[in-house]
C-alpha cells in the first residue's frame, strides 16, 4: 500500500477537494492510482499532535506496575505490548518518544483493557494520570470488570448517579440510559457523603449510560415492567 499526503481545501456537499504537497506528489498519487485501479481509496486523519509528557510518564508507570505482576522486566512488557498493539491496529513500528497524541491515547487504553481484566495492582490512582479523552473509556472498562474506577480495587459495586424517583422498585426499572460509575465501599461511602455531582467533580469523572453489556454483567434489568 502506498501512502500519500495531502490536504482538504474545500468542501461542497458530498464532495471533498484535496490539495497535495506539490505538482510531483500528485502526478505520484495519479499513478499510482492508474497503475492499480483501486475501488477505493482510504483516507486517514493524521493528528498532527506529539505524546505529551503526561501521556508518556503514564505509559511507562503502568509498564512498571505491569511488570511487578507479571514478573518480567518493564522493557520486555514493554516491547510485548507496543508489538502486540501495533498488530492489533495494523501500525508501523512507533516510537513513545514522538508516537501522535491519539495514538498514544489508543495505546494507553489497550494498557487499561488488559489492567483491569487482570486485576494488576497499581501504584497510583489512574485518573490521576489520564488524559481527559481516556477518562470515559476507562470509566466504562472498570464497569465491565467490576473495579473501583477512582482505585482500581475489587470488590466493587456498580453506584447509580440517576434518581429513578422515591418508592420505585431499583429491580423493577429498566436500567438501559441510566448514568453509573464503578466504585469499591470506601469511595462509594465518599460519593454518599459529597454528594453525587461534587464526587464527579472532584474527580473529573461523568459516568457511563448502562448499556446492554454492562447490565449483563452487573445482572440489571433492561425490560420495561
Amino acid at each position: 500500500m502506498e501512502n500519500f499526503t495531502a490536504f482538504p481545501i474545500s468542501i461542497s456537499g458530498d464532495e471533498i477537494t484535496f490539495k497535495f504537497n506539490g505538482v510531483e506528489s500528485a502526478q505520484a498519487f495519479q499513478n499510482t492510482f492508474n497503475l492499480f485501479n483501486p475501488t477505493l481509496v482510504e483516507i486517514q486523519v493524521r493528528d498532527g499532535r506529539e505524546i505529551s509528557a503526561k501521556q508518556r510518564k503514564y505509559i511507562y508507570a503502568l509498564f512498571k506496575d505491569v511488570a511487578n505482576w507479571s514478573g518480567y522486566p518493564p522493557e520486555v512488557i514493554k516491547q510485548d505490548a507496543k508489538y502486540a498493539f501495533e498488530c492489533w491496529k495494523d501500525l508501523d513500528t512507533f516510537s513513545l518518544s514522538n508516537v501522535e497524541k491519539s495514538v498514544a491515547a489508543e495505546f494507553i487504553s489497550y494498557l487499561l483493557d488488559f489492567i483491569v481484566e487482570h486485576n494488576v495492582p497499581l501504584s497510583f490512582k489512574p485518573l490521576d494520570a489520564l488524559e481527559p479523552e481516556d477518562v470515559a473509556h476507562f470509566e466504562y472498562a472498570c464497569l465491565m470488570n467490576k473495579c473501583c474506577v477512582i482505585c482500581g480495587k475489587k470488590p466493587s459495586d456498580l453506584h447509580h448517579l440517576d434518581t429513578i424517583g422515591q418508592g420505585v422498585d431499583r429491580r423493577k426499572t429498566n436500567h438501559l440510559k441510566h448514568r453509573a460509575v464503578q466504585l469499591c465501599r470506601i469511595h462509594h461511602n465518599e460519593a454518599h457523603s459529597l454528594g453525587i455531582e461534587t464526587f464527579l467533580s472532584k474527580y473529573h469523572i461523568n459516568g457511563i449510560k448502562i448499556d446492554e453489556l454492562i447490565a449483563k454483567v452487573h445482572r440489571l434489568n433492561i425490560k420495561e415492567k
